[in-house]
């Protein structure tokens, strides 16, 4: 079993212990722990419970070293030793106040964001949090669970379920969104240790995540971003098992995951045309191509149990077998957008009025959207309007004015909608600032992180960066916010931790050459550009 201890030092970073036991407590532990472990020797436990050929000496060492923590490892003429590997981990004082800082930060951040929220009355719910929160309130008052053809359902049965609950306050689903963005960074961290990422590497990744007041305020809004990430990034943990090795998930691993990708399309529809490609998880071979069907099955069985009765309801109020689509209406609104920011000289309400007034049916509103496009694409032509929405919509994606800097006080003119009430000056300052640096630091560390990174054999990894290009895609044409970027976010926030860890400690990982730094500083200043310049180009509040 020396492969296995070997493979168990590297993952855990456990060091072999030389130390004599002295006294007799420490003796007998010692004696214990080795009899626990011969007594396993005839029973196959650990190979019962999954861990395979060899799981007796997995299961017994986890319950020698708990009795018996730094017995010896070496045998001689004068002294009866046992082998084992001490399971402590290597932290050292700086990572343990690295530790300490980033714990006390996440709680600063947290309560600063419940302070504002309430200390002055409740923030004003914007734009989607209205419809949300209706269609929960009318769900409980017994109308129907999925009446809309544009918003899916799943937002709004979670807050009718919490509201069911807890009663008609938004505390306990804040509290809830909140529990789920903590998970979101220990799945982050997860993900990236599996897909090859250093240890260290992932704790920044989950900190840059954790730590970034834009991302955390997610959890307070009634928008289904945080669960939809949640349900993403469970699905993502739940299919990848060794990269390494190519291995497919189980098919209990793949019904869940299966669930969890469900729920995460009756939340958002944003990857309705990219999950198909996660079947390629399920690949065993290529040549001759095989698949293992089992799992496959069981990981569609899995999303067909929970978008099933959201499909009939969507063909029940259009006709069409789909949970929700409004993407005519959003390339429509993407066209018609004028700034490069969000809420500043905003048209997409009043071509929403439009769009409703259009007609009572999907088909007729639909059948109106199209006529803009038409009328759009004879007035502007195609290359002309590709250059118009270059020039703007990837500027509404990157900008570093998220959802919560929308919202505090500023002036109107450069679209802050002062949605929180009273908010003093150091609060907003600290708010303003530290989003800002958080927001730059993940983009040039993705930018860095994503150039210098040679261990591109994983599918994987290709997998996650196509789910970005499939989006970068999508937002050329269709209306962008602000928080569409916040899918993206982990995938940045991956590379970005590569890229900063390699200050601290040396990484194979990363090739560091000058024409690999040339582009990621290139990169890395059109990212920059892209989140701060807006304002600056399109001159708001200048009179």
């Amino acid at each position: 079993m020396l492969w296995l201890q070997s493979a168990l030092a590297q993952e855990f970073e456990l060091h072999p212990t030389n130390v004599v036991p002295q006294t007799a407590d420490q003796i007998a532990m010692c004696a214990a722990g080795e009899l626990i472990r011969a007594e396993l020797a005839p029973i196959d436990i650990g190979a019962a419970h999954g861990f395979g050929a060899g799981g007796n000496w997995f299961v017994g060492g986890l319950l020698f070293h708990a009795i018996a923590p730094g017995c010896i490892v070496e045998k001689n003429s004068h002294t009866v030793a046992m082998n084992s590997w001490s399971w402590r981990t290597s932290i050292t004082p700086r990572t343990r106040l690295l530790l300490m800082v980033a714990l006390a930060s996440l709680l600063v951040q947290q309560a600063l964001l419940w302070w504002i929220y309430y200390h002055a009355g409740a923030k004003q719910l914007v734009g989607d949090e209205q419809q949300y929160l209706a269609a929960a309130r009318a769900v409980l008052a017994g109308g129907a669970w999925h009446p809309s053809h544009i918003w899916p359902p799943g937002q709004s049965l979670l807050i009718a379920s919490m509201q069911g609950l807890f009663g008609s306050m938004i505390v306990p689903m804040q509290l809830l969104q909140t529990a789920l963005f903590l998970a979101c960074g220990g799945l982050l961290w997860r993900l990236w240790r599996r897909l090859g990422g250093s240890r260290l590497a992932a704790a920044i990744a989950a900190g840059l995540f954790l730590l970034n007041p834009g991302d955390a305020a997610y959890a307070h809004y009634l928008w289904p971003e945080i669960p939809h990430l949640f349900c993403m990034l469970l699905t993502l943990n739940l299919l990848l098992r060794d990269p390494q090795k190519d291995a497919v998930a189980r098919p209990h691993l793949a019904l869940f995951a299966g669930l969890s990708l469900g729920l995460a399309l009756i939340f958002k529809s944003l990857l309705a045309a990219f999950w198909p490609l996660l079947l390629i998880c399920f690949v065993e071979c290529w040549r001759p191509l095989r698949l293992q069907w089992k799992s496959a099955a069981t990981f569609l069985l899995g999303i067909f149990l929970i978008t099933a009765p959201a499909l009939i309801a969507g063909h029940r109020n259009t006709g069409h077998w789909s949970i929700a689509d409004s993407s005519v209406f959003n390339l429509v609104a993407g066209l018609s957008d004028r700034a490069r920011n969000d809420y500043v000289d905003e048209p997409v309400a009043n071509l929403f009025g439009d769009y409703l007034n259009s007609g009572t049916t999907a088909d007729q509103r639909n059948a109106w959207a199209y006529q803009q496009l038409e009328k759009r694409l004879q007035d502007t032509p195609p290359l002309e309007l590709f250059e118009q929405q270059f020039a703007r919509q990837y500027f509404r994606l990157f900008e570093s004015k998220t959802l919560l800097l929308t919202q505090l006080p500023g002036p109107t003119c450069a679209g802050y909608m002062s949605a929180y009430h009273d908010t003093p000056p150091a609060a907003v300052f600290a708010l303003r600032w530290s989003s800002h640096l958080l927001h730059a630091l993940i983009l040039v560390g993705f930018a860095f992180g994503l150039c210098l990174w040679r261990e591109w054999r994983y599918m994987w990894l290709w997998l996650l960066l196509a789910s970005v290009g499939y989006q970068l895609a999508l937002y050329s044409g269709l209306h962008v916010k602000a928080r569409y970027l916040l899918p993206m976010i982990p995938v940045f926030c991956c590379f970005a931790g590569e890229a900063y860890a390699r200050i601290f400690q040396r990484d194979a990982r990363l090739a560091i050459t000058p024409m690999r730094l040339l582009a990621a500083s290139l990169l890395a200043v059109t990212l920059l550009f892209l989140a701060f310049a807006g304002p600056w180009i399109d001159g708001y509040c200048r009179g």
